[in-house]
């Protein structure tokens, strides 16, 4: 009894942060190839000027940290399925169990 309450607060706790994950990196993973520069369009060799941040990025570290938030984008999307899946799975057992 104890484990399937824990199982339920995993899938929640699942479903919370894969979307969060996902929605937090959408921009990544929507834009496809597109490395940008606070909205614009970057060709290699160019350089990426942050004056809030103090620094500068190269098109290959952007291009990096865009393939960074990609990739937790959809591991996001994956967490947030698992979690779905399991909160199904555990109403299914659930309603069995009560016949």
């Amino acid at each position: 009894m104890a484990t399937r309450r824990w199982l339920k607060v995993l899938a929640c706790v699942l479903f919370i942060v894969g979307p969060v994950m996902f929605f937090i990196n959408a921009e990544a993973v929507l834009n496809g190839n597109a490395v940008e520069c606070d909205g614009s369009p970057m060709r290699p060799g160019q350089w990426c000027a942050s004056f809030s941040g103090g620094g500068s990025v190269s098109y290959d570290e952007e291009k990096k940290n865009e393939a960074r938030g990609e990739l937790v984008g959809y591991v996001g999307v994956g967490l947030g399925t698992l979690g779905i899946v399991l909160l199904v799975s555990d109403g299914i057992t659930t309603r069995r169990r009560s016949r």
